[in-house]
């Protein structure tokens, strides 16, 4: 499981700057309490310095008393000692590639080095989660340990297969650190976890057109065309939080006032993709529901998913690449108006941007990768649609806009919900997941009532499939 190599730039080092990074795990009772623990040649030790106490005791002999106190002290000494030491390893932990994807590998490298003459042959472990099993064990030094400028230098890499998305804690390394006598011994975490992001499995769609837009040859247009004159009705005056690379020169050198580019008009039309969240449409109660998966949140709790939204996040995926690819701006949202940039553990730093450009993908992949179902239902629906329904009116205000609803197993009255939310628009796609997709027949005859494109599936069903289904329900 554990190899050994000496190549030192082959890999990429792990990232240490993202949001998911956080503090080391609170510590356990026995590290606050600070104990050290004897090992077998130490409680010898010990178990014959009892003995001793008591025969000096019965026999009245004041010589064994002093051999006796010295046979305790000594191993409880080891240990107090052996607590406070600190450890004279230093380990980096880098993966390759830096970011995994579900179903494929990703090889880990390990990198412990120890200054100056270094500790002797010292057993240590890797500490995974339990979806892997068992960490590695490996000795340091290794059999190709080189002497470096700052001491003993040696690399060890193995494979991990994530098949699930999340972001995982890998680390951190442990070792039993013992004196020089072994007399006392304890497991210590040599370093701190290292987060492994795993995102999902993006598939590529066909360019068939696009479902809904009738006459489209997958090629997205636009009914504003900007000028670079045009400046005076695509920007407003510059508001604190607004990031620097927002700011328009030409205009704020003519008000004189620091003027910023406004999002709302764009020279390409913007699709927004609402992927519902609700526990209540992905994890039904009761004989033969779902069974809950869980999503890896680094040292957080797990988040919850289930089959059925691992197919809607994968559907949203897909499509938001293939929108992106034909030169929409993809706006990721969930059932409550909340961009999944800025709610998603693995979202990153520029959450209200939206997702264009050659690496559209790549970022949805990040900001999906620890998407879970919502931790509670909230009470306030008719708060919470009215919020969906605000945030729908300011992400879409061009005639080119689309949107695309990606939603559970959900009742007729939720559906005439959506309709009354999302209001009157040609240009809806809606595709519904759930186990037993024939439920949803009077759900999907309302929305083809009111013009829109939509299915339902089930999670066996292919993506391509029911894209193409789209196409022709359009």
């Amino acid at each position: 499981m554990i190899s050994e190599s000496a190549e030192a730039n082959e890999f990429r080092e792990s990232p240490s700057h993202t949001r998911w990074v956080t503090d080391d795990q609170p510590a356990t009772l026995r590290e606050k309490v600070h104990l050290g623990f004897l090992t077998a040649r130490g409680w010898g030790l010990f178990s014959a310095g009892v003995l001793a106490l008591v025969l000096a005791f019965l026999m009245g002999r004041r010589e064994l008393l002093a051999i006796s106190l010295f046979l305790i002290l000594t191993p409880l000494l080891a240990a107090f000692l052996l607590r406070f030491g600190n450890s004279a390893l230093r380990i980096t932990r880098s993966f390759n590639p830096q970011q995994a994807t579900t179903g494929s590998s990703v090889r880990v490298r390990l990198h412990i080095s120890a200054a100056g003459r270094g500790p002797a042959t010292i057993q240590l472990s890797d500490t995974l989660p339990e979806d892997f099993g068992p960490g590695p064990e490996f000795v340091y030094p290794s059999r190709t340990a080189t002497q470096g400028p700052e001491g003993s230098e040696s690399f060890y890499e193995y494979r991990l297969r994530p098949a699930m998305r999340g972001i995982y804690a890998i680390g951190p390394v442990r070792a039993r650190v013992s004196d020089v006598f072994g007399l006392a011994a304890r497991p210590a975490a040599v370093d701190s976890a290292s987060a492994l992001l795993a995102v999902p499995v993006c598939e590529d769609l066909d360019p068939l057109g696009i479902p809904g837009e009738h006459g489209a040859h997958g090629q997205a247009s636009s009914n504003r065309r900007l000028t670079p004159d045009s400046f005076e009705v695509m920007t407003r005056e510059y508001h604190p939080g607004d990031t620097v690379r927002r700011i328009h020169w030409p205009a704020t050198a003519k008000k004189g006032t620091l003027m910023v580019r406004q999002e709302d008009y764009r020279a390409t039309p913007r699709a927004v993709l609402v992927l519902d969240r609700s526990r209540a449409a992905f994890l039904g109660q009761g004989v033969g529901s779902e069974p809950v998966l869980s999503i890896p949140q680094f040292t957080a709790p797990a988040g919850e998913s289930s089959r059925s939204f691992e197919w809607g996040l994968h559907a949203a995926l897909g499509i938001g690449a293939f929108l992106a690819n034909t030169g929409f701006g993809i706006d990721l949202i969930d059932h409550r108006g909340k961009a999944i940039n800025g709610i998603s553990a693995s979202g990153t730093e520029d959450a209200a941007e939206l997702f264009t450009g050659p690496h559209a993908r790549t970022r949805m992949q990040q900001a999906l990768a620890a998407l879970s179902l919502e931790d509670a239902v909230d009470p306030r629906h008719a708060s919470t649609t009215a919020t969906l329904a605000t945030s729908l009116k300011e992400r879409m205000r061009e005639r080119g806009d689309r949107l695309v609803l990606i939603l559970g197993e959900i009742t007729e009255s939720q559906a005439d919900t959506w309709l009354e939310v999302v209001g009157v628009r040609s240009k809806v796609t809606v595709l519904c997941v759930a186990n037993h997709e024939k439920r949803l027949a009077p759900v999907i005859a309302r929305f083809r009532q009111a013009g829109w494109a939509a299915v339902a599936v089930n999670p066996k069903t292919s993506l391509a499939h029911a894209w193409a289904d789209l196409g022709r329900a359009s």
